[in-house]
């Protein structure tokens, strides 16, 4: 399985990786965050009529709290992605499984982050992007399969980065079959010896879709990192 580079809305992508909603001073941080981005102001307001007319930024985060503004902008992202333009008024709908994921993800990431949502939206994209493509193309589209939530369980503790550790879960399934992936990681094998199994073009396939998945969402510093911290 190989994932594309996505063009992700930057703003909206940095506000979902960054953890500014944790805190006393959480409504402040995302009410000075939104300031600071016109296209973001813009959005709120023309999304949030309905809970102030008059587009105080201030009373629409005390109302519906990050959650809330997340949801409307990303019903507005995929809207925009698949009919070039923003809607008056969004369907929250559309979000649907992008919610599913992450409250199935709830269990292995600690409160309070966006990761899981993150991947969802990315998935998401990419599922409106392929579509788009009339040629024969190399990518696929991200499938959450309720089977690799077992997969969770073997991990140390919660993850803060959800995001690429399911997505590595899932692309090492793809080459490894879900029964051999679960015998490994029940065996407590590390992750750069569960790579060290494949094919070179399959490792290569695997970084290469990992690196496309980093730039979508902005996001290198993983790469210095290990995947559970």
């Amino acid at each position: 399985m190989r994932i594309p580079y996505v063009n992700l809305p930057d703003n909206f992508t940095r506000l979902l990786v960054n953890n500014i909603q944790q805190g006393a001073q959480a409504n402040t941080n995302l009410e000075v965050y939104i300031n600071q981005h016109r296209e973001l102001n813009f959005l709120v307001k023309k999304l949030f009529l309905d809970i102030d007319p008059e587009g105080f930024l201030g009373k629409i985060i005390n109302v519906v709290g990050f959650n809330g503004i997340r949801n409307r902008l990303a019903c507005a992202y995929l809207d925009y992605a698949r009919n070039g333009k923003f809607p008056d008024k969004v369907n929250l709908n559309s979000i649907n499984d992008i919610l599913n994921l992450e409250n199935k993800l709830r269990h292995f990431t600690p409160v309070g982050y966006s990761r899981a949502f993150l991947l969802g939206f990315y998935a998401q994209m990419v599922k409106i992007e392929l579509d788009k493509k009339s040629e024969t193309h190399q990518y696929s589209p991200l499938i959450f399969k309720d089977s690799f939530y077992e997969f969770l369980k073997y991990s140390k503790s919660k993850s803060i980065r959800i995001d690429w550790l399911y997505l590595n879960l899932l692309l090492m399934e793809s080459v490894l079959t879900e029964e051999k992936l679960l015998s490994l990681l029940k065996n407590e094998t590390p992750f750069n010896a569960i790579m060290a199994l494949m094919s070179p073009d399959e490792k290569l396939d695997t970084l290469e879709s990992l690196t496309a998945y980093g730039s979508s969402i902005f996001d290198y510093e993983i790469f210095l990192k290990e995947l559970n911290h």
